[in-house]
């Protein structure tokens, strides 16, 4: 008995070793790509039930449906992404060739020099102090925009792989999605409706997260973007894209893109434009205060504020950009998935009861 057990033990431990070992250093490969992994199936899963939709409205094969919609997305997201960033590389690189960081920080300094020794000379104050902290703060901020500059040329090639590869999964997913249905109906021994509701609030979440952070970011960089080009300031593509991405501070949204256009005008005499953005900081901000709270309240997972505030700030603090993504979407499982989960082991009486009916 004691020999039985020892070369059972050991056959399994060598099977299960070789198991682990072969999961751990092919997830170490694909380690690099795990993001946009995650958001391609993030992806599928928000835009499954539009594709059943359209193969039974158009009677479309999964093949042909598909294709259809992966071209869809690539021209409404990857395309604008990519010219956004290319249009963006060239105006920073046009910029900094043209004009030096050190020549921009000289015209700076002149400009603020001349403002606070106006404001010293009226109000009868020191502005040598002042113009001190000031030198220190053009420096510091001086090298930071060089570095995040440049920080951001560098890494655009590896944002467009992620992109190639977040588009790959996004097919892959619903190509395969009733197969990858039956491996979890098979593993995770689900009862029927606790599969189909978990399956259905997986959807529901990725869905309501996707659409509620980036609907919201192209309304807001859409009215800043306007106001800009309406002001003739910058760029309407470059604002448009920082816009967008900034509009996912929760609470904040876009408004802080505004402002600075707004005070850049105000530093530049332009006072009918610098009025004019801040109003238009105003707005965008109450719009990310009142659409993305409406969106969000479509979803079939109710999530408090308060819980979903946290979430999107934990989830940045410890992804980074992804976690805008992904801390909304733990926070939704938590009250959405997690439920299904527990009443699978701890079903209520009336569940029981009916199911000893079914049986009989």
């Amino acid at each position: 008995m004691k020999y039985a057990f020892h070369e059972m033990f050991f056959r399994n431990f060598f099977k299960l070793f070789t198991a682990f070992m072969i999961i751990a250093l092919f997830i170490y490969i694909l380690s690099p790509f795990l993001v946009p992994f995650l958001f391609g199936g993030m992806l599928a899963l928000a835009l499954s039930p539009f594709l059943t939709a359209f193969m039974r409205k158009y009677n479309w094969s999964k093949k042909k449906g598909l294709s259809i919609m992966s071209l869809v997305m690539f021209f409404i997201g990857a395309l604008p992404l990519t010219i956004f960033l290319m249009r963006g590389t060239r105006i920073i690189i046009e910029f900094f060739s043209a004009q030096s960081i050190t020549v921009l920080m000289q015209k700076t300094q002149t400009t603020v020099y001349a403002f606070l020794d106006k404001i010293a000379v009226s109000n009868h104050l020191e502005s040598d102090m002042v113009k001190e902290k000031f030198n220190a703060f053009l420096q510091t901020s001086g090298t930071w925009i060089l570095n995040t500059m440049s920080g951001i040329v560098t890494q655009i090639p590896d944002l467009l792989l992620a992109v190639m590869v977040m588009m790959l999964s996004f097919y892959f997913f619903l190509l395969k999605e009733d197969h990858i249905r039956e491996v979890f109906d098979r593993y995770f021994y689900f009862s029927k409706s606790h599969s189909d509701r978990f399956i259905a609030v997986l959807k529901s979440s990725c869905r309501e997260v996707f659409f509620s952070n980036v609907l919201t970011g192209i309304l807001q960089s859409t009215i800043v973007s306007l106001g800009a080009l309406a002001c003739g300031i910058g760029d309407f593509y470059i604002i448009f894209f920082c816009t967008f991405i900034i509009s996912f501070i929760p609470v904040i949204g876009a408004a802080p893109m505004a402002f600075l256009i707004s005070f850049y005008a105000f530093f530049n005499d332009m006072a009918g434009a610098g009025i004019a953005m801040a109003i238009i900081g105003g707005v965008s901000g109450v719009a990310d205060n009142v659409i993305r709270p409406y969106l969000v309240s479509l979803g079939e997972v109710e999530v408090p504020a308060f819980i979903g505030f946290l979430a999107v700030i934990g989830g940045v603090i410890v992804m980074g950009l992804p976690g805008l993504f992904v801390g909304p979407l733990l926070a939704s499982l938590v009250y959405g998935a997690l439920p299904i989960i527990v009443e699978e082991y701890f079903p209520q009486e009336e569940e029981i009861h009916h199911t000893g009916e079914d049986l009989e």
